[in-house]
């Protein structure tokens, strides 16, 4: 093993650096971990840096691992050269993919730690690949899941994991009142229940649903209007559709996280497929009541009385619950209780404090 150039805790593996809530936990864990003295770094394993989809300010330095056309076992060499040149005593993985090519890194006398905390179902399907993921699961010196809801998947798949519940800088994300002139300029009425969603613009997130809700209250004379935010494959045709529309507004990202849930009345969610859902627990920590579609999954997650929860693709479910929250008596009351759920649940240190023996 090469002399270390630098002694680093902890190295986190993340596809790229983009919108996504896996991103933000990370980027705000490793954070944290610096601001206390740890050395942990990131590792781009997919994509290098880009100025325009990425959050910016990691506050850690971030390597690109490259060779991302090359085999499995060229990219886990370099990764283990890169966690000795840092004197790296562990790495984290947080994708089946990046599972694999740590567990390759990591092998051998000597190694780093293999931590992973999965925020996704095994998603390996013919045998050879369920086999090469089981092997590496089994390698690793760590497993978690953030949410009660991934356990038993990776329970099937030969280890069980521990749960670390999805968390957040409860600290950063607080209840704040912003002034925003952005309502007195874009809104047709600034005093409209003003609904925000932050999720990548992907075809499962159904942000359908939230549109025709938020016609049908502005259409019966209830003044809303709906901000959608996240990059994402289905950005373009979403900005397209906003248009000239008095109540649909997007956004490709925006820059202050907790400053958007400090200007939004409510913070809503559809998307049947979601069970890690990290900007749900960043509006409660924020203090937003919450209307969130869900078959059970988010419900285990963060509380079942955390949020209003209404069926998939319910228009008439979101009214309603929107209507529930119209008086900001009604607001303030559910946005406290949501915020006493986040700090008693989801706070960051919590995490911090469990995964720290694992790291050494």
């Amino acid at each position: 093993m090469p002399e270390a150039i630098a002694s680093v805790r902890v190295l986190h593996l993340l596809p790229h650096q983009g919108v996504g809530g896996l991103q933000r936990s990370v980027i705000d864990l490793v954070r944290h971990e610096r601001m206390d003295g740890a050395t942990d770094e990131i590792v781009l394993t997919e994509r290098a840096l880009d100025t325009d989809g990425d959050f910016m300010a990691p506050a850690t330095p971030v390597h690109f691992l490259g060779l991302t056309g090359a085999r499995l076992a060229a990219r886990a060499a370099r990764l283990a050269d890169l966690a000795a040149s840092r004197g790296a005593r562990a790495i984290h993985a947080y994708t089946c993919a990046d599972l694999q090519l740590a567990a390759a890194a990591c092998g051998g006398d000597g190694g780093a730690r293999l931590l992973a905390t999965l925020f996704e179902r095994p998603t390996a399907g013919g045998f050879l690949e369920r086999r090469r993921l089981r092997r590496a699961l089994q390698a690793a010196d760590g497993l978690f899941v953030p949410t009660p809801a991934l356990q038993a998947d990776w329970r099937s798949m030969g280890r069980e994991p521990e749960v670390r519940l999805a968390s957040v800088d409860i600290q950063r994300f607080h209840p704040q009142s912003v002034e925003s002139t952005w309502r007195n300029v874009r809104l047709e009425d600034p005093g409209a229940l003003l609904v925000g969603s932050l999720m990548r613009a992907t075809d499962d997130k159904a942000p359908e649903v939230l549109i025709e809700a938020v016609e049908r209250r502005q259409a019966a004379g209830r003044p809303t209007a709906l901000m959608l935010v996240g990059d994402g494959p289905r950005y373009e045709a979403l900005k397209a559709r906003s248009k000239g529309s008095k109540t649909l507004h997007v956004r490709r990202r925006v820059l202050d996280a907790p400053g958007f849930y400090g200007r939004i009345d409510v913070f809503a969610l559809q998307c049947p497929g979601e069970l890690v859902p990290v900007s749900l627990v960043e509006a409660l920590a924020c203090g937003r009541p919450a209307v969130v579609a869900d078959s059970g999954a988010v419900a285990e997650l963060v509380g079942a009385d955390a949020a209003t929860f209404v069926p998939h693709g319910d228009v008439d479910a979101v009214v309603a619950a929107l209507d529930a929250l119209e008086a900001r008596e009604q607001r303030e009351e559910r946005g406290f209780a949501a915020r006493q759920r986040a700090v008693q649940r989801h706070a960051l240190g919590r995490l911090r404090a469990e995964l720290g023996s694992a790291y050494v």
